[in-house]
């Protein structure tokens, strides 16, 4: 695979906050902070929570390349399960918290 998609999850607090006025602002907010100019969102009722699937459309106008993989809601282990029965097990899941979380190791 040339490009790879990301893939991202959402920490319980930040998928809760986005998605407390509804799950179409949830869609709406995750579409602008991750999909690029032209880029397909489609978002799917999955595990316990969302997976929102962004792409790129490739010039054959037929053809979508995967950009992003992004996870609202679900466990380590359902994300896990997805990528691996897409092909992409051995691909990184990159966490993402609230913009004002202290992680560990901030010496902030």
């Amino acid at each position: 695979m040339d490009h790879p998609p990301q893939v991202k999850a959402l920490v319980d607090e930040l998928y809760a906050t986005l998605s407390e006025k509804g799950r179409r602002d949830y869609e709406t907010m995750i579409a602008a902070e991750y999909a690029g100019p032209g880029e397909q969102v489609e978002h799917y009722s999955y595990g316990s929570g969302v997976l929102s699937m962004i792409a790129l459309p490739l010039p054959d106008a037929h053809t979508l390349r995967l950009t992003h993989l992004v996870y609202g809601g679900c466990t380590a282990h359902e994300i896990r399960q997805d990528l691996v029965a897409r092909g992409l097990g051995s691909l990184a899941i990159t966490w993402v918290y609230p913009p004002d979380t202290a992680l560990p190791g901030d010496d902030d």
